[in-house]
């Protein structure tokens, strides 16, 4: 029995997708509900966004580990050992999204705290733009 990459590429890709909607509507749900908000928290506006692009470092780390498990999943092939590398695959594209997503989820906890959007919007980009990192390549997927 041969094994088969392509419903794992495409568990990859709808984990990714789901992951990057939720991280981009999220924070705009977060500022519909609470509409013109005022901070609970002024003095942690600058804390709070540094730690938010301090966490971005997590998922660079967490990336490598990612694209070295990805380039071993694809070349083991049919092999007996691809489904097991498969699932070291899926469990380390699990967590560095969810590093990826830590500066956008800081964001929120800065808009609940300060009530300003502007860095809202820019962890938010920051955590899209490392999300992008996990999406798998669109020509294996195919």
């Amino acid at each position: 029995m041969t094994f088969d990459p392509k419903p794992h590429w495409r568990a990859l890709r709808s984990v990714w997708r789901m992951l990057s909607l939720t991280v981009l509507l999220l924070p705009i749900l977060l500022v519909v509900v609470l509409g013109d908000w005022t901070g609970l928290f002024d003095q942690a506006a600058v804390p709070l966004f540094t730690v938010g692009m301090a966490s971005l470092m997590l998922t660079l780390w967490r990336f490598r580990l990612y694209k070295r498990t990805l380039i071993r999943a694809e070349g083991l092939g049919d092999s007996a050992e691809a489904a097991s590398a498969w699932a070291v695959l899926h469990r380390n594209q699990s967590l560095g999204l969810a590093a990826a997503a830590l500066p956008a989820l800081i964001a929120l906890v800065h808009y609940f705290c300060v009530g300003e959007a502007i860095p809202l919007v820019l962890l938010v980009i920051v955590s899209l733009g490392a999300m992008l990192l996990y999406r798998p390549p669109a020509a294996w997927v195919n």
